[in-house]
C-alpha cells in the first residue's frame, strides 16, 4: 500500500492537503482536469492560471514562498517537477497521471484508479492524517471494470466510467475503501511498473512525438503522448478498440493541446503484440 494518507479519490486528496497546510490561494495551470479547480474552489481556495510554454514548463515565474500546483503529465514530466521543487518550496505535485513517482516537493496527491483497475481511491503525501469515516460506496463504482474484463473497451464501458466517475463529484471527503485497498494489496506493482515502462519504450521507438517527454529514474509514465495534427486519427484508433481519452476537451488556453495528444495506452493490459497493433494503426493511412 502507499505510504500516504488513503482517500477515496484524488480531487479529495488535494482537498486534504489544502485544509492541512492552510493553503488560501495557489497557482495552476490552465492544462489540468476540471475537478482539481472544482476541488479548490471547495475549499474557498483563490486560483491563479498560468499558461505553459511549449517545453511544458510554467511560462511565467512565481513569488518563492507562494504555492503552486504543477501536474506530472503523463507520468513524462519528472525532471520538471525537480526543477520546480527547487525553485519553489511549496510545490504541491499533481501526481494523478504519475501514480509511481516518488513525492516531491512540500506534497504530492495521486489517483490510483488511473493505473489500476479499482473503483476510486487517492492518496496525498507528506501531510498529516485525519479521521476520516470510510468509503462505503466502491461496488456501487464497479460496473465499468467488469464491462473492461469481460468485453474489452466498449462504449458502454465509457459510459459506465462516465457515470462512475460522475458519482465522485462533490463526494464528501472519506477515508479509502475497503475494496479498493484490497485491491491495491494484491496487485503486483513491480510487473505493472515493468510493463508499463516497455511498452513506453517500444512505441517511443516507433513513433517518435514532439511532446517534451522529460523523465527522471523513477517516472513510470501512464500513456504515450503522441502528437498528432491528423484530425482523423484518434477516431480510427477508438473504432478499431484502441481506446484514446483526451485530456481536456474544453479546457481554456490549451485546445490545440487537447486536440494533438493522443494519449496511447500503455498498461499492463497491453502485451507486445497489443502495442505493435498500436503502432499500425497510427501509420495506417486514413
Amino acid at each position: 500500500m502507499p505510504d500516504g494518507v488513503l482517500l477515496n479519490s484524488g480531487r479529495n486528496a488535494l482537498r486534504h492537503i489544502v485544509r492541512k497546510l492552510g493553503i488560501r490561494s495557489i497557482h495552476v495551470p490552465y492544462y489540468i482536469c476540471p475537478v482539481v479547480a472544482d476541488a479548490l474552489k471547495a475549499e474557498g481556495c483563490e486560483i491563479d492560471r498560468y499558461s505553459l510554454g511549449d517545453d511544458m514548463f510554467p511560462g511565467r515565474t512565481f513569488p518563492v514562498d507562494d504555492f503552486v500546483l504543477y501536474v506530472n503529465y503523463f507520468g513524462v514530466c519528472g525532471r520538471k517537477v525537480d526543477m520546480l521543487a527547487q525553485l519553489y518550496p511549496n510545490l504541491i505535485v499533481d501526481c494523478a497521471q504519475a501514480y509511481f513517482a516518488r513525492p516531491k516537493g512540500r506534497t504530492s496527491f495521486a489517483s490510483p484508479r488511473k493505473f489500476f483497475g479499482v473503483p476510486d481511491g487517492g492518496v496525498a503525501y507528506r501531510v498529516e492524517t485525519s479521521g476520516y469515516n470510510q468509503d462505503v460506496d466502491s461496488e456501487k463504482r464497479m460496473a465499468h471494470l467488469f464491462e473492461r474484463r469481460d468485453n474489452g473497451a466498449t462504449p458502454q464501458g465509457y459510459a459506465m466510467f462516465r457515470k462512475s466517475e460522475a458519482s465522485l463529484d462533490g463526494a464528501e471527503i472519506l477515508a479509502m475503501s475497503a475494496i479498493t485497498r484490497n485491491i491495491l494489496s494484491k496487485t503486483d506493482l513491480r510487473s505493472a511498473k515493468e510493463r508499463r515502462i516497455r511498452n513506453f519504450a517500444y512505441l517511443g521507438n516507433c513513433l517518435p512525438t514532439n511532446f517534451p517527454i522529460d523523465l527522471s529514474e523513477d517516472d513510470v509514465p501512464m500513456v504515450y503522448p503522441y502528437m498528432t495534427d491528423d484530425p482523423g486519427l484518434r477516431m480510427r484508433l477508438v473504432e478499431n478498440g484502441i481506446y484514446v481519452a483526451t485530456y481536456w476537451p474544453g479546457v481554456s488556453d490549451c485546445d490545440s493541446l487537447c486536440e494533438r495528444i493522443l494519449p496511447l495506452p500503455i498498461d499492463q493490459r497491453y502485451d507486445e503484440s497489443d502495442v505493435k497493433k498500436i503502432v499500425e494503426m497510427v501509420n495506417k493511412q486514413a
